[in-house]
């Protein structure tokens, strides 16, 4: 059984010996957000969501729920909460990995951004979690009192669902998720104490990092023991969804954000490419690491200009539009902040000019395509020539989307027919079976040649490096 907790709902899919999928279960959760800045989880809805699809499990397998044999986690990576292990209660809201209301905090540290990078191989940015931590141990009253008396846990919400559903009440994280707090040493898998210092984290409240791979407990429901064998975040789970990546290969899931993942044996050399570095999966004999870029603003860019036009059904329309509107004005598209390779944490997201809302919305698809196509490229430079994108995610289901992102980047689409990727991903892990597969892959399309697309992007790229990268 995988449990996925996603931002906007918890999954349980149980998968048979074979990696058929025999039952799944989903439990909706809201996102709570103020302003452009907060964008929070409730903890205790969150978890009476992983209760309830384990319940959904068991009713719909009845007998055979007592079948299953082991359990994994993945959680969204850079979210964290804050709850007190004497009465078990929560002491924050989830700050999801999307927030950024320390974004004015982050001018503090600079001066340390590159001995951040060095070390955890990410770039100082609001969206990971020590100044989230920080933010909760200065504002939060009742974190301030639980600290004095000992009883104070702060870490990645994937430590918090680990302490609330397993019998035993571990204090441990992953090194996935805990490598996204900006406190980790990503070749180590140690929490680094002159970050703790930087950021004022004391050891004590944080948890223990343990490998992906590990004995963290049971789950005891319903008469069963499930032993927990794996957790791990989300995008460095979907890596794994249909085997190993090929070398020439990268994976992105285009869902909310979108990630561009590409594995690598050792410690991968980010000195001059403006991307993250870190661990896909760890166990007692090996470590792998993974070459990430994020792209903030995917789906969520495509919603927020659904809320300010107040077309709410443009899913269906979209490649419609593509196929009606072939030269949209460019849009700058820093909804939640711009990701790699530009790393801007705070910009008004604007388009070029001013044309119809069904036009707009092409200008925003094909944002987030440049988006994934210039950090492709930085990727390239690091790990050689990409020929081919394994996608996933909710916006592989746009034809238009595909077809662009082929044109732009060169690459070969390839779709996913596994629309469960972070949980196949899981599953793969927990049967110990990650080589290289050809998977249930269905190929989409060769590369096309819109020149008039590739113009758009040539001018997108002058005014993104012009604005951004002097």
């Amino acid at each position: 059984m995988v449990l996925d907790q996603g931002g906007h709902a918890t999954r349980a899919i149980v998968f048979d010996a074979f990696g058929r999928s025999v039952c799944r279960a989903e439990a909706p959760i809201r996102t709570i957000t103020r302003g452009e800045l907060e964008v929070e989880h409730d903890p205790i809805e969150l978890m009476a969501s992983v209760y309830s699809v384990i319940d959904q499990v068991q009713k719909t397998l009845g007998e055979d729920y007592f079948k299953i044999t082991k359990a994994g986690l993945a959680t969204q990576r850079s979210s964290i909460v804050c709850w007190d292990k004497k009465t078990e209660q929560p002491l924050s809201p989830i700050i999801s990995w999307q927030d950024r209301r320390t974004h004015n905090d982050i001018s503090q540290y600079e001066n340390h951004a590159q001995y951040i990078h060095d070390v955890t191989g990410l770039y100082l940015n609001p969206h990971y979690g020590a100044t989230k931590m920080r933010w909760c141990l200065n504002h939060i009253s009742s974190i301030k009192d639980a600290l004095v008396s000992g009883g104070l846990c702060i870490a990645p919400m994937a430590s918090y669902i680990l302490f609330q559903l397993l019998d035993e009440k571990p204090f441990v994280i992953d090194p996935a998720n805990a490598s996204r707090t900006l406190m980790m040493d990503y070749k180590s898998l140690k929490w680094d104490t002159s970050l703790q210092k930087l950021f004022s984290i004391p050891n004590n409240i944080l948890p223990d990092i343990v490998l992906t791979q590990y004995d963290y407990g049971n789950i005891v429901r319903h008469g069963h023991v499930i032993p927990l064998a794996i957790c791990t975040g989300d995008q460095s789970a979907v890596i794994y969804s249909e085997g190993k990546l090929l070398e020439s290969e990268v994976f992105v899931n285009a869902g909310t954000g979108a990630f561009v993942l590409k594995t690598s044996e050792s410690a991968p050399d980010l000195e001059n490419e403006r991307l993250l570095a870190s661990i896909a999966y760890a166990d007692v004999s090996k470590v792998n690491y993974v070459i990430e870029g994020t792209v903030n603003g995917a789906g969520r860019a495509l919603r927020w200009f659904a809320e300010q036009s107040d077309i709410t059904d443009y899913e269906h329309h979209l490649d419609e539009w593509c196929e009606r509107f072939d030269n949209p004005p460019l849009f700058i598209n820093a909804i939640s902040g711009i990701g790699s390779p530009f790393w801007v944490a705070e910009y008004e997201s604007n388009f070029t000019k001013e044309v119809s809302s069904e036009e707009k919305f092409v200008s925003v698809l094909e944002s987030i395509v440049f988006l994934i196509s210039e950090n492709i490229k930085c990727i390239q430079n690091i790990s050689g020539e990409v020929l081919q994108i394994r996608l996933g995610g909710g916006l592989a289901k746009s034809l238009s989307f595909c077809q662009k992102l082929s044109c732009v980047s060169g690459c070969k689409v390839v779709l996913a027919q596994e629309q469960e990727a972070t949980a196949k991903g899981v599953f793969y892990l927990l049967s110990g079976d990650i080589g290289e597969k050809s998977g249930a892959y269905s190929e989409s399309l060769n590369l096309n040649n819109d020149q008039v697309l590739l113009t758009r992007y040539s001018y997108w790229h002058k005014l993104m490096s012009e604005k951004f990268l002097r």
